[in-house]
């Protein structure tokens, strides 16, 4: 926006009052220096709008200075000034410099001494940004419609009505005459469901009386599970719903579908939209905590994520990109609900609106707990019941796996002491937990035991990952993990490779990690691996020189000084003590049952044994252990070492242990959803400029403190709750008397109906968006909305039994004249439907829609995991593609041709207008796009079916199906001509083709 060009214009002037005695000379130059000054600066630098923090309207204020503190303007010293070094070079003002003449003006003016005196007024009518008296701030007042003379009766009985009437009374224009009732069927049909009618549902409110019959055409509308298909699909466009982060990696957020979902039911429920923020905001910690509101919360972390950016290692850059992530959700927040853009002033006050940066910090102090990543959708009490009932089972598990473990153990025993290795040279350390992989991932010490997933198997002794995505986890520790050491023997397939993890400790609460990693910070070196890099150095250790299946042995030691060293084959590798950087480059507690071992990620080799050890081990200890070495015993071996009893116990115990698994398989695991994952956050301030290493003045959760009617700052302490922040902020929103929520509401309903909201800028209803068409008809909406419980489906029926919306499409020049644009709505201005409404109606008219409703996303790609996900386009066929377009997965990096040529937006960019343009590609790929020639096939297929083999009687029901209408004669007997030398195929894609098919009038 215009507010950011602003961050470098005009370095700050401070006025330096060193004035001597001048020559009358200097006083002749004073009228016109100061008048440049007024024309030309004080329109960013006045009291309203203090750019760079300099105001130039009096002399205290100019001598006062701005945000530099560097003298810009030294009297009587023109080349020591840094005003007139910019002047004169262009660069002031930004955008458009002074001319040659004006420059020499303030130049020499400077020179002989600069005389000022007086108050400079900005010569302006219209003032250069918005105060606390702005429109869309001010309190609700009691509107009463108008009762403009002449007005039809039609036009009465709504106030809706009444206030569009009055205005296109002023200026002379009258309104279109009733949409025909088959317009009228389509028109309402595409708003609520963005399908069209049947022919079925055409002809039975034709039948209809007209009394209440289209009434009730809105109300089985609104009860179609459609309606919150259609209307979700607008509000993921101002939510920047799209399933992958974004940026160079682009990995697809597998889970994110359930925001969609849960925002379509929303819909279909009618849920108030009190509560739909509520939930959006701080609906983990909303009592009764639901699933739903678990999920809701996605909506605060649905922009980009900026994997590299938050994995290097640069702790200024990487604040700077956690600094960017929490803009991104302010802006959400502040646009989407409250129509105004809080995050203009992340760097300095708002250059347009009446928010102070401090604004800005105290909405961040709401959301800086929350942070990017899928987590469990059960609530408290879903959690405990579960855990409650799996408790029993898995204690039988556990018990099973003992036993089995101390068999294989005993026979392992007798088969190391008969190669010469003795149980002392083993025993030394002592690990928690020990995995042999000679048999299969039991642990031979505790009971974390991993089961094999895909990509993972046991041979020959040796845990086999060949495949990148193959990730082993053990069950949680049973206890709390701080100092600790990590200790693998381990090969890998291509010591080229990077972004290896071998084997990691992880907390899925609140999402941290430390571990043993390859090729992380640099490539061919082994390191420590940890959440963001936050506890990843660059090593000055060698480069790893092992073939490709060569075993090394790697240990981890992470002490209780915060010291982490790295061990290679029992000799020192490199240590470090990571930087704080708050509380993220220290020693980490992993919680008992929040925290487990994981093996893989990246990993492509074999891992003959891996040990935890839950103290920091010594440097002997760690070379004790690797010349007591990792000795595999392959199955063969450790069976023959047991006794027959053993042999019959061991497979009774794998008997009941494989059904106890079974059983425990029967338990659907935890679904996730890409939500809000929270963590209490530490003290925030102001930031200068909005550098992260520049902090201010502290302040607390807050609003906005240009909304007098109610508090900004909550009366939270700095330590308060991170969940209760949220909920405060929620509340200030939804408050019935905050002015912005329920304006901005309306105005987005009201947009999407008439294709341009009464402010036509949905998203900024500040001094940079446009002003109101209908000011006090926005404000009774608001109003209405909010005495009718926030129910967006009573504000459709208000919306659409007017008469302003059942007006026809009929052009009138004379309007046209006074109002282009249909500002006034003096008529139903025709709109193309969306390309997602253009698809879904060519799968409906074809027969081929499938009303599946709900569950993750269809895929219209296919995706190569490499270091990143490599997307190919696809086109598969089948019911499960032909969903509603709502249900594709939207990832950035494969949209679909024929939908971005459509207009369908960016999915990481909040869209609350959608463009609408002609283009050569729209027409180019409604003409051959394989998914339109299949749909046109399709079509012809259910002709035959329902029609038979007349051709006149195929081209009436695809008039009716594709166009709501029967065709006239002569374009039966044109169609007719067409499917008899071309096929029905090609008349069914002329059909679809059709601007009528595509339009909406």
């Amino acid at each position: 926006m215009r507010a950011c060009k602003y961050r470098a214009c005009l370095l700050s002037f401070i006025w330096v009052w060193a004035l001597p005695a001048v020559a009358q000379q200097a006083f002749d130059l004073e009228p016109e220096a100061k008048a440049i000054l007024t024309e030309r600066c004080l329109s960013c630098h006045n009291p309203d709008l203090i750019s760079s923090g300099l105001v130039l309207s009096t002399r205290k204020a100019a001598i006062k200075g701005g945000e530099s503190g560097r003298p810009a303007f030294v009297a009587g010293r023109p080349d020591e000034s840094l005003m007139i070094e910019k002047v004169l070079a262009g660069e002031m003002p930004l955008d458009n410099p002074l001319p040659v003449e004006e420059r020499e003006v303030l130049r020499k003016w400077v020179a002989e001494g600069a005389p000022w005196s007086g108050t400079l007024v900005s010569a302006k009518s219209e003032r250069p940004r918005a105060g606390p008296d702005w429109w869309s701030l001010q309190p609700f007042r009691d509107e009463k419609p108008p009762n403009p003379e002449g007005i039809p009766d039609a036009w009465s009985r709504s106030p809706l009505d009444r206030f569009i009437y009055a205005k296109l009374r002023e200026k002379g224009i009258e309104p279109s005459p009733p949409a025909a009732r088959r317009t009228l069927i389509r028109r309402a049909t595409f708003d609520l469901l963005g399908l069209p009618p049947t022919p079925e549902e055409v002809e039975s409110f034709l039948e209809k009386p007209r009394e209440g019959a289209y009434e009730k055409l809105l109300d089985r509308l609104l009860a179609s599970p459609h309606y919150g298909e259609r209307w979700g699909r607008h509000w993921l466009d101002v939510a920047r719903f799209g399933e992958s982060q974004g940026f160079e990696r682009d990995r697809i957020r597998d889970h994110a579908w359930r925001y969609r979902d849960y925002v379509i039911e929303s819909f279909n429920q009618d849920k108030p939209y009190d509560r739909f923020i509520m939930e959006q905001l701080g609906g983990d910690v909303l009592e009764p905590i639901t699933r739903e509101g678990i999920i809701a919360t996605s909506f605060l972390v649905l922009g980009p994520f900026d994997e590299i950016g938050n994995d290097q290692q640069s702790v200024v850059m990487k604040a700077r990109v956690r600094e960017d992530e929490l803009e991104d959700t302010i802006s959400a927040v502040s646009q989407t609900f409250l129509g105004l853009t809080i995050n203009c002033a992340r760097c300095h006050d708002h250059k347009f609106d009446p928010i102070p940066q401090a604004d800005y910090y105290r909405m961040k102090a709401v959301f800086q707990g929350v942070h990017h990543g899928d987590r469990s959708v059960l609530p408290p009490r879903e959690a405990h019941q579960r855990q409650s009932r799996m408790a029993p089972l898995k204690q039988r598990i556990a018990s099973y796996y003992s036993e089995i473990v101390a068999i294989e153990g005993a026979a392992r025993e007798r088969v190391l002491h008969k190669r010469g290795h003795t149980r002392e040279e083993e025993a030394v350390p002592v690990p928690i937990a020990r995995w042999n992989f000679d048999v299969d991932g039991k642990d031979y010490v505790g009971e974390l035991h991993v089961t094999l997933s895909e990509g993972a198997s046991i041979e020959s002794g040796r845990l086999q990952l060949s495949m990148k995505a193959a990730v082993l986890r053990s069950p949680p520790l049973p206890g709390s993990l701080r100092e600790k050491t990590l200790e693998v023997w381990v090969s890998l397939a291509d010591p080229e490779k990077r972004k290896i993890r071998v084997m990691s400790v992880e907390n899925s609460k609140e999402r941290f990690f430390d571990g043993i990693s390859f090729g992380d910070r640099q490539p061919k070196k082994w390191g420590s691996a940890s959440e963001f890099s936050y506890r990843t150095y660059a090593l000055s250790a060698p480069d790893e020189e092992a073939k490709p299946g060569e075993l090394i042995h790697v240990a981890v030691v992470y002490s209780a000084d915060n010291q982490i060293t790295i061990y290679r084959n029992g000799l020192k590798y490199d240590s470090y003590i990571p930087d704080p950087n708050g509380t993220k480059g220290l020693l980490q507690t992993f919680e008992a049952q929040h925290s487990a071992i994981v093996f893989g990620k990246g990993l492509v080799g074999e891992i003959d044994e891996a040990r935890l050890y839950d103290r920091s081990l010594s440097p002997e200890e760690i070379a004790s252990s690797f010349r007591a070495g990792a000795p595999s015993v392959p199955k063969d071996e450790l069976l023959g070492a047991m006794t027959r009893n053993q042999l019959q116990r061991r497979l009774a115990l794998l008997s009941v242990l494989g059904q106890a698994e079974d059983e425990l398989k029967l338990h659907p695991p935890v679904p996730l959803a890409y939500a809000a994952s929270t963590r209490q956050p530490g003290p925030t301030f102001v930031l200068a400029r909005g550098a992260p290493m520049q902090p201010g003045e502290q302040v607390t959760a807050g609003g906005l403190s240009a909304v007098e009617t109610l508090s900004p700052k909550f009366g939270l302490p700095a330590d308060a709750p991170e969940g209760l922040r949220r909920l405060k902020l929620a509340d200030w929103i939804t408050n019935p008397d905050n002015p912005l929520t329920a304006r901005v509401m309306v105005n987005r309903v009201w947009h999407y109906h008439f294709g341009r909201g009464i402010v036509a800028t949905p998203n900024d209803f500040g001094f940079n968006g446009d002003r109101p068409s209908h000011p006090d008809l926005v404000n009774w909406l608001a109003a209405e909305f909010i005495t009718q419980g926030w129910s967006v489906k009573k504000l459709h029926k208000l919306i659409m039994l007017s008469s302003t919306y059942r007006q026809s499409s009929r052009f009138d020049s004379k309007a046209a004249e006074v109002d282009p644009e249909n500002q006034l709505l003096w008529r139903f201005s025709p709109r193309r439907l969306e390309g997602e409404a253009i698809r879904d109606a060519m799968l409906a008219v074809s027969g081929q829609l499938n009303p599946q409703v709900g569950g993750p996303s269809f895929r219209s790609f296919s995706v190569q995991i490499k270091d990143n996900p490599l997307y190919t386009l696809t086109d598969p066929v089948g019911p499960e593609q032909n969903r509603r377009t709502v249900y594709r997965m939207n990832v950035n990096s494969a949209k679909s041709p024929l939908l971005e040529n459509l207009d369908c937006p960016d999915p990481s960019t909040k869209t609350p207008r959608r463009s609408v343009t002609t283009t050569p590609l729209q027409a180019l790929s409604l003409m051959n796009n394989s998914f339109v020639l299949r749909q046109a096939r399709h079509f012809a297929e259910r002709l035959q079916r329902e029609s038979g083999d007349d051709v006149s009687r195929r081209v009436n029901l695809a008039y009716r199906l594709a166009l709501g209408r029967p065709p006239g004669p002569a374009e039966v007997s044109r169609a007719s001509v067409l499917a008899r030398e071309h096929g029905m195929q090609y008349f069914c894609w002329v059909l679809l083709n059709a601007n009528e098919f595509i339009y909406l009038e």
